[in-house]
């Protein structure tokens, strides 16, 4: 069976990961999508499928891509509708080895609004000059080509009228960076709404933050 579990499996992590994600509202029923490289075969990935609610996934509901975005197996569900995003970024950043895709509200209120993601903090400073694309159609390879050209050598991209992609050398951090720039997104949102822009690291702080490399090292 193609979709018996193996050792090693990463297909469990990812239901917990897309759980903890549903739970803090960052996934919503079926908005949303991860993907994480196949262990034995970075060719492939395992992704969320499309049309079922992404609250109680189990292990055998996740469908086995190429980088052509195909489902390999015979038989299985279809793919999330955001695919070509995740082949995307996978085949472009040979570090990845998952993508996160949510409907993050504060994050994409705060791209909605045009306003400046801030270095407010020691994690936030990573972020600086996150990338960010006006609306493009979900789903297609235009807005495949957006995200891979506005994340750059960066981990993340803001998504105007559609939320927030996060990629990371493993499937945690991804999840752990994706809350990160939500929860500051959500305190720099704070900030303007009592009409006092949040205060920010000076510059030589966030020098040497970024001086020691990224957060997902």
């Amino acid at each position: 069976m193609p979709n018996r579990e193996t050792p090693g499996d990463v297909r469990r992590e990812m239901c917990q990961v897309i759980e903890d994600l549903h739970a803090l509202q960052l996934i919503t029923a079926t908005g949303g999508n991860v993907s994480a490289r196949v262990p034995e075969a970075p060719g492939q990935a395992w992704i969320t499928p499309g049309g079922l609610f992404k609250g109680a996934l189990q292990p055998e509901n996740l469908v086995r891509i190429g980088m052509d975005g195909e489902a390999v197996d015979a038989g299985t569900g279809s793919p999330s509708s955001e695919v070509l995003m995740h082949t995307a970024v996978l085949e472009a950043k040979a570090e990845a080895q998952a993508v996160i895709h949510c409907h993050a509200p504060h994050a994409t209120i705060l791209v909605n609004s045009g306003l400046p993601f801030l270095p407010i903090s020691s994690e936030a400073a990573y972020f600086v000059g996150i990338g960010r694309i006006p609306f493009v159609m979900p789903g297609t390879q235009e807005l495949a080509d957006a995200v891979v050209e506005a994340m750059g050598e960066g981990w993340a991209v803001l998504m105007q009228n559609h939320g927030l992609l996060v990629a990371g050398r493993s499937l945690r951090r991804a999840a752990d960076m994706t809350e990160i720039i939500e929860r500051t997104a959500q305190v720099i949102l704070g900030g303007y709404a009592v009409g006092k822009p949040p205060p920010v690291l000076p510059d030589e702080a966030v020098e040497k933050l970024l001086a020691h490399g990224d957060l997902v090292a």
